[in-house]
């Protein structure tokens, strides 16, 4: 099996053989989890790869139809498990969300998985108009507009 790790994957101590993208590698910063991917790269247990545009292209898709909000490291190492046909190693609920939609097998680390997909909404809490995109205030009253989950 080819694992696709993200940083809560390094983090909470995930040590089989793996791959992962070169920007969980700057998002890795206390010691023991700095040292404990140094040692699975000198080992190596973890090989660094870039995911093709076209595997990018398709997690934004996917993760726009869920608005689920990713970051841009979350979405390439989606893309890396498309392309390796591979396993993502996460913590994080949005990345295992968007995994659940596109079909790639995912593990847990160091939280209980999800156990159904959730879609999402964009609601101002002043007066309720619902928005298709996310954006800090409503146009239309000024109050914030939050994510909530679809019902």
């Amino acid at each position: 099996m080819n694992y696709v790790l993200d940083a809560s994957a390094i983090i909470s101590g995930f040590v089989d053989k793996g791959f992962t993208v070169p920007e969980v590698i700057r998002e890795v910063k206390d010691y023991s989890s700095e040292f404990t991917m140094e040692s699975l790269i000198a080992s190596g247990k973890l090989d660094i790869k870039d995911p093709s545009p076209l595997a990018v292209r398709r997690v934004e898709e996917a993760a726009k139809k869920t608005k689920d909000t990713l970051s841009e490291t979350d979405i390439r190492v989606i893309a890396l498990a498309l392309d390796l046909e591979g396993c993502v190693v996460s913590g994080d609920y949005g990345i295992q969300n968007v995994c659940e939609v596109l079909g790639i097998p995912y593990v847990s680390a160091g939280v209980e998985g999800i156990e159904e997909v959730f879609q999402w909404k964009f609601t101002c809490v002043g007066c309720g108009k619902e928005y298709e995109e996310f954006m800090k205030e409503c146009p239309f009253c000024g109050n914030p507009v939050v994510r909530r989950r679809k019902a």
